[in-house]
């Protein structure tokens, strides 16, 4: 079921936050569907959880809104991930290796490159990201220095609509999609999982986009058992290679 969005792209040289700008338009009745809110600078740009996003100049930021086909189609689980999948997988076409840190960074050469950022409300799907581009990267990410934003913005809704229709298409293929991106696929991690700490082994995700946490050695010998653990929401704190030592992600 491919999603017929009609781009209507808005640029705006600063805003808070274009994420907060579509949200607000939507809770005003406004017809979003198909809207691409674009934003030189972000002054109060939104991660997950409330989190600040650091959007200096020379960045791509941006959301687009899209209506449910079918409530509460795009509104499951998985969003995030489906997105970030697409995107990789788009990039990938124009030579670029990204990798994806679940549930929603994308990674290059070991460092972060960008964020995404969904939403579900009133039936729309809501879809923000950022890509460091021509701007500074914050300190430890990385950016596409020598790019075009205005390129990498076009790129980028090229990826959003391939991973939602890749995903509409077939739910069950998301966690095979996601693997070849996967930069903690088995590496011991410990998830914040709003205030409780979940440790394990990652071993991809499910169809869901929730990911899957094997119990480590040390864990098996002891209370732990044997089952995997799905984790659909979260953030990484902290994660290593299984052998041979820790290391920030």
């Amino acid at each position: 079921m491919p999603l017929a969005i009609a781009f209507r792209i808005e640029a705006f040289d600063t805003l808070a936050s274009t994420q907060g700008e579509v949200r607000a338009r939507l809770e005003r009745g406004e017809d979003v569907d198909g809207l691409v809110v674009r934003a030189g600078v972000q002054t109060q740009g939104r991660g997950r959880r409330g989190r600040s996003w650091t959007s200096a100049t020379g960045g791509s930021y941006q959301t687009l809104a899209v209506r449910d086909p079918e409530p509460p189609l795009l509104g499951r689980g998985g969003s995030a991930v489906a997105v970030a999948v697409g995107l990789a997988e788009t990039f990938g076409t124009y030579g670029l290796r990204l990798g994806i840190k679940w549930p929603n960074d994308l990674v290059y050469r070991g460092r972060k490159l960008g964020g995404i950022l969904t939403e579900y409300l009133r039936g729309h799907l809501l879809v923000g990201v950022g890509v460091n581009v021509a701007n500074e990267p914050p300190e430890g990410a990385t950016s596409l220095r020598g790019w075009d934003p205005e390129g990498v913005s076009g790129a980028v809704l090229a990826g959003i609509q391939h991973g939602l229709d890749s995903w509409l298409e077939d739910a069950e293929a998301l966690p095979a999609r996601f693997r070849p991106f996967d930069v903690l696929a088995e590496r011991a991690v410990s998830i914040d999982a709003g205030g409780r700490r979940v440790s394990g082994i990652a071993r991809g995700i499910d169809g869901d986009g929730c990911l899957l946490l094997a119990p480590s050695e040390a864990q098996r010998d002891g209370a732990g058992g044997n089952g995997a653990v799905a984790v659909c929401s979260g953030r990484v704190v902290r994660g290593r290679a299984v052998n041979p030592k820790w290391i920030t992600l």
